[in-house]
């Protein structure tokens, strides 16, 4: 569990970063997307939509990427209520970026691969449903949740098809192959992918109508439709392997309607057609399989066996083990059998067609699927007794069945104990003992199936119970999990006391993980649920049942996992309490630390889903229950070291700093001292790095502080971090850094102003030291530059901390300095980013002209970048305000070098405005951005009018103000909308100034909207 605290001080560590990259987002986003840290792909989106760094180009994609991003986010996603709500917010995204998009193709795909997602998970659920079986309320509400999903689907790829066929539309009507073979080459893969989504969109019809029972109105209805839209795909794709696959649907729709004649005629066009290219062959088998059903039905035996026979016995290597091929095999056992018992059958002839039936029979029960059941079934009823293979036993009894069952287990166990001595030694022998176990096996499954036929009211309890487990640990061998999963759990559960059930348990303990493994491998929005709960639930029963024994502790395992994942932690709780009181601690602590690692990773990854506050309370109170349980347990080692970290970092929280230090410092069960001992967790350098940080934490806020133990802690971590100067050792600062900051930030909503004043101080201290040691990372860099910046920013309203506030200022802007003058980063797009931050850092310590002299150099390199224009014109505002009043005039009109159209390259408001305005007009999607922005600048417009009143006199003063007063009216008569924004409190605060200086009431807006 410790894993997930490191790798949750990583995502603490690229936090910065991420928050500040500028237009080049390719690269970024799919790093992001492949370790899984959607939340903060999606945060680095969503700065870039307000971000006027952001280039117009990577702007118009956020929509498409969000969606992408929220795809993936979808696919690893447990809860249902959380998939659901995603899966709405991914058709918003998607279908927002096809509206304004309509030329891309990048939303059409997204679009089908969302299609594909629903369709699998409605599939899936069904099939459960089937295999499993559920109660009838259940039933329904499965049957209806994957009837909206493939609902969702079609509409989705009715999007995607009016796509594709508009992009096919925009292609000449006639293409030249010697100078546009890529134009052609594009609009053949459009058109097969047009002919594939339509089949697929008519294929969502089919399959909804079979969440509906046979004689309701709607699984006719929908049959017929989906069977007419097929025809009409055969019709124009006929020629095409996707034409083959409409009409092999198109006779399933058919069938489910009883239309059997219509049906065999579609499945007898692709046996026709059909070839030998693999696909094809799949599509034949299917075809020749569905069509086996209804010959059958109409008694006609022979044909079967003339026509799919054949074509089954020319199944290759892997072929025969997949599903359409097991489909076909059981029809044709079927015909077999019926004719091994039709009285016109000759006597020889009966034997040779009963024995290759129970042959197929065989192969199809050794297969999950459709008929494995039935299969089985025959298998043990008709067949019982007799031999399957040559050289097997004819056993009539039980007990000779299972003796026979352990001798065949023993032979396989035999050649596999010898297999890897004969690799070794006697390669010649390999392939024998190979045949040998495999021979076991097979053989060991087939009498153990005689076995369960055989049973009667005398067989021994003790028996047929070890027989059931031979068959659950074999069927768990041949990796058929769901069958040794259902009859382990069965075992278990009835006859707990039993010497087998123990072993049962965790045969299906194992097997229900691998099938919900499975499961979440497959990745629809529903994946792994059913599986999870009868996980959970096995896990549950064997806590309880078996609590003492080791498997209980793997079991308890699965539950908080589980609880994890959904955040359930309650019930965690709840389940130990079941628990004898003196096995309650470890399991407690457990919790506990599983507790804070949840909302180390909230935190993290800025989810505030989640109460932060009451799981740290929780967690806290479940690691101080059980910690003085814990330090007596030598096999609760591991999680008394996590249990022990945790509650050091939960006290420095708390400010609970002498209590902290206690614990770290206690000779057994203190962080600092585990972190020297041979514990497989606390012995980890990342260990020993973390508890020394936290001591440092405590040491420089605890009262007083205590500085020579902070001084050799600092030491101590030096050494962990592999000596002086080392990027190790500055990346272990930043981390503390890090902590610090989340600490103040947690002391001032709590309202500790005092104590967050003094570790703020301790914090500056440290990242003085950074400072100092330097670093060639980018990332640490810009972290201590833009902490600087920050921790300027917080004083900005505090008059007596104007001193502080300049030192900060200075410190970033320094830093900043550095990175750009190191070449830190060659990406033209990341340059500029920090060229505007120094910019920004030398505006606000009034350092203007050397301030504007690099944003005409940021101006010079793009002048279209919104943020950089307004940044520089509100510079020219300060400086005006400040020192220069002819500088106001130039944050109206412009200044700097002129452009080639003969206009400065800053704009100043005035031409700030005019092209906010234009872009809020011809682009609707960012309409309210840039009307925000109009907005700025026409209060700013007023805003120097009113500065410049204050250094005038007279006439000229009351001119200034009438300006000031004109501007604000116009904006109230005809932009009336700013009112309904927070820049209406801004106009408000300068109108009630404007009143001031002429003389009047502070009103405000209130004047002008009464007057109006």
């Amino acid at each position: 569990m410790l894993n997930r605290y490191w790798l949750s001080i990583v995502f603490l560590l690229a936090v910065p970063t991420v928050a500040r990259c500028a237009d080049d987002t390719a690269a970024f986003l799919n790093a992001m997307r492949s370790r899984g840290m959607y939340d903060l792909a999606l945060d680095f989106l969503d700065d870039a939509r307000d971000s006027r760094l952001a280039s117009d180009s990577v702007k118009k994609r956020i929509p498409y990427e969000r969606g992408v991003t929220l795809i993936a986010k979808w696919r690893t996603t447990p809860s249902a209520t959380e998939r659901q709500r995603l899966a709405a917010e991914i058709r918003n995204e998607l279908n927002r970026y096809a509206q304004a998009n309509p030329e891309s193709p990048l939303a059409a795909e997204a679009q089908q691969q969302v299609a594909t997602l629903l369709t699998e998970t409605a599939n899936r659920s069904l099939a459960r449903l089937e295999q499993n079986g559920a109660k009838s309320d259940a039933a329904n509400k499965t049957r209806g949740a994957a009837r909206r999903q493939l609902a969702d689907a079609r509409e989705l790829l009715t999007s995607v098809e009016a796509s594709l066929v508009k992009q096919l539309q925009a292609f000449p009507k006639t293409l030249d192959p010697k100078t546009q073979g890529d134009q052609i080459d594009r609009r053949r893969e459009l058109r097969a992918r047009l002919s594939q989504v339509r089949v697929l969109r008519s294929l969502t019809l089919h399959q909804q109508a079979g969440t509906f029972d046979k004689g309701d109105e709607q699984f006719a209805k929908l049959n017929e439709q989906a069977a007419k839209e097929f025809q009409e795909l055969y019709d124009k794709y006929g020629s095409f392997l996707v034409g083959f696959y409409a009409r092999v649907y198109q006779g399933e729709c058919y069938l489910d309607l009883g239309k059997l004649k219509e049906a065999s005629g579609c499945f007898e066009d692709i046996i026709v057609q059909g070839g030998e290219n693999l696909s094809v062959r799949a599509l034949v088998t299917k075809a020749l399989a569905r069509q086996a059903e209804i010959l059958l039905a109409e008694d006609q035996v022979d044909t079967v066996l003339a026509k799919q026979g054949p074509w089954l016995r020319s199944a290759r290597g892997a072929e025969a083990k997949q599903p359409d091929w097991l489909m076909l095999a059981f029809q044709v056992a079927e015909a077999k059998r019926r004719k091994a018992a039709d009285a016109a059958t000759k006597d020889s002839e009966k034997r040779k067609q009963r024995t290759e039936a129970r042959e197929l029979y065989a192969s199809v029960s050794q297969r999950p699927g459709k008929y494995q059941n039935d299969a089985r079934q025959i298998l043990t009823t008709e067949y019982a007794g007799e031999d399957a293979a040559p050289g097997r036993r004819n056993v009539k009894t039980f007990a000779e069945a299972l003796q026979a069952a352990k001798d065949a287990i023993n032979s396989m166990n035999a050649a596999r104990q010898t297999l890897p001595a004969a690799r070794a030694n006697n390669p010649n022998g390999v392939a024998m003992l190979e045949e040998q176990s495999e021979s076991g096996f097979n053989d060991a499954i087939y009498y153990l199936e005689q076995a369960r036929a055989l049973v009667d009211d005398d067989t021994p309890l003790a028996d047929l119970n070890q027989s059931r487990w031979l068959t659950c640990w074999l069927l768990w061998q041949d990796e058929q999990f769901h069958r040794s999963a259902v009859l382990a759990d069965f075992l278990a559960r009835r006859y707990p006391e039993d010497p087998t059930a123990l072993g049962a348990a965790q045969v299906s303990l194992a097997s229900y993980e691998k099938l919900y493994k499975q499961a979440l491998a497959e990745e629809g929005s529903d994946a792994g649920q059913a599986e999870a709960d009868k996980l959970t639930d096995l896990a549950s029963f064997i806590t309880r049942r078996w609590s003492s024994k080791a498997l209980a502790d793997t079991a308890f395992g699965v539950l908080l996992n589980f609880s994890i994942r959904d955040r359930e932690f309650d019930k965690a709780v709840e389940l130990v309490g079941q628990l004898p009181e003196e096995q309650r601690p470890a399991f407690e602590a457990r919790i506990g630390n599983a507790m804070w690692e949840a909302q180390l990773r909230a935190a993290a990854e800025n989810d505030s889903s989640i109460d932060r506050d009451a799981i740290r309370g929780k967690a806290i109170e479940l690691l101080d229950r059980s910690f003085s349980g814990l330090a007596g347990n030598a096999a609760a080692a591991d999680t008394l070291a996590a249990a022990s970290l945790y509650l050091t970092n939960a006290r420095v929280d708390q400010g609970k700093y002498a209590e902290a230090i206690e614990l770290l410092e206690d000779p057994k069960i203190g962080a600092l001292s585990l972190a020297k001992t041979t514990n497989s967790i606390a012995s980890r350098p990342a260990y020993a790095m973390e508890a020394l940080k936290a001591a440092l934490r405590a040491y420089v806020s605890v009262v007083p502080p205590q500085s020579d133990k902070a001084v050799a802690t600092m030491q101590q971590l030096e050494q962990v971090a592999g000596g002086n100067g080392g990027e190790k050792l500055t990346r272990v600062y930043l981390g503390f850094g890090l902590q610090l900051q989340q600490q103040i930030e947690d002391l001032k909503a709590a309202g500790k102003l005092d104590e967050a004043q003094r570790v703020s101080e301790a914090f500056v201290a440290f990242l003085d030291k950074l400072n100092e040691r330097g670093s060639s990372d980018p990332t640490v860099q810009k972290w201590i530059a833009q902490t600087y910046f920050r921790l300027a920013e917080g004083l900005e309203d505090n008059p007596s901390a104007a001193e502080t506030r300049a030192g900060y200022y200075d410190r970033a802007s320094e830093a900043f300095r550095a990175i750009l003058e190191e070449g830190a980063t060659s990406n033209p797009n990341q340059l500029l980013a920090l060229k505007l931050q120094y910019a920004q850092t030398l505006r606000r310590s009034e350092k203007f002209d050397t301030a504007m002299a690099l944003f005409e150099q940021i101006l010079s390199e793009r002048e279209m970048m919104p943020q950089a224009q307004t940044a520089a014109a509100y510079t020219l505002q300060e400086w005006g305000a400040a020192k220069d009043s002819e500088k106001l005039d130039e944050a109206v009109r412009g200044s700097g070098p002129l452009n080639e159209k003969g206009k400065p390259i800053i704009w100043g408001w005035s031409h700030l405005g005019k092209v906010a305005a234009a872009v809020a007009r011809s682009k609707p999607e960012m309409k309210d951005r840039y009307k925000d922005l109009f907005y700025e600048c026409w209060l700013n417009i007023a805003r120097v009018s009113y500065l410049q009143s204050r250094n005038e006199s007279g006439p000229s003063k009351s001119a200034a103000l009438k300006r000031s007063r004109s501007i604000v009216k116009s904006m109230v008569d005809l932009h009336g909308d700013f009112l309904n924004t927070p820049r209406r409190d801004d106009f408000d605060e300068l109108m009630k100034q404007i009143q001031v200086a002429e003389g009047g009431r502070p009103v405000g807006l209130t004047e002008l909207l009464e007057n109006g």
